[in-house]
């Protein structure tokens, strides 16, 4: 399931939130290889990354637009998006999206 929440605004210098929707999405989720996890900032790798593969889009935080990032659950476990490529595979010839999330360490 991904949660995403509309375009927020600012009322009298307080920012308000968009509605928010569910949208149930397809996916496979597969931990990031060795060289995928290099990307990730150093500060920022103590948090769990995985790949997830979906056959819709996922959106990240847009500072123009002021969208919050989509919020993916999988099995009750909650992860943020990082990033997102669309991704087509050699095999296949279906468009498909790569996005990069995480789960913040549990303390």
């Amino acid at each position: 399931m991904v949660e995403r929440s509309g375009p927020g605004s600012y009322e009298n210098g307080f920012y308000v939130a968009g509605a928010k929707e569910t949208i149930k999405v397809r996916g496979s989720m597969q931990p990031l290889n060795a060289r995928e996890l290099k990307l990730v900032e150093e500060g920022s790798r103590l948090k769990q990354y995985f790949k997830f593969y979906s056959d819709q889009p996922i959106t990240t935080i847009n500072t123009k637009t002021l969208n919050r990032a989509d919020v993916i659950t999988v099995d009750g476990d909650t992860y943020k998006v990082f990033s997102v490529e669309s991704w087509h595979g050699t095999r296949v010839d279906l468009p498909y999206f790569k996005s990069i999330i995480y789960r913040e360490p549990q303390q």
